[in-house]
């Protein structure tokens, strides 16, 4: 259906080194092997001839896909995106993913 498929390029090392991370999630990062699920997807879709692009994943959720704003006020709680200078309103993943999709092109 798709010939690329688009994966966040996460930086698991500075996730684990944040300082808000409770032990509990840090040892779930240190547990959790997301350089081997790339390498599943990568294989898979160089079997059906597809490729895979990373993404670099800063501010994905912050930026606005409409006008490109940065909204610095948005917290992991906040499930609705509002655009900082546009208004533009939608879920935050679907905003993040329509920024990702926008990165790649």
């Amino acid at each position: 259906m798709y010939d690329v498929l688009i994966l966040e390029d996460f930086d698991t090392r500075g996730l684990i080194e944040e300082k808000e991370l409770t032990r509990v999630r840090r040892r779930r990062l240190y547990d959790s092997a997301f350089s081997e699920l790339r390498e599943c997807l990568e294989w898979e879709s160089h079997k059906r001839g597809k490729r895979v692009l990373a993404v670099p994943t800063y501010n994905t959720s912050r930026e606005c896909f409409q006008c490109g704003g940065i909204n610095h006020d948005l917290t992991l709680i906040d499930r609705v995106f509002h655009g900082p200078h546009c208004g533009f309103t939608l879920d935050h993943d679907l905003n993040a993913c329509l920024v990702l999709l926008r990165r790649a092109g």
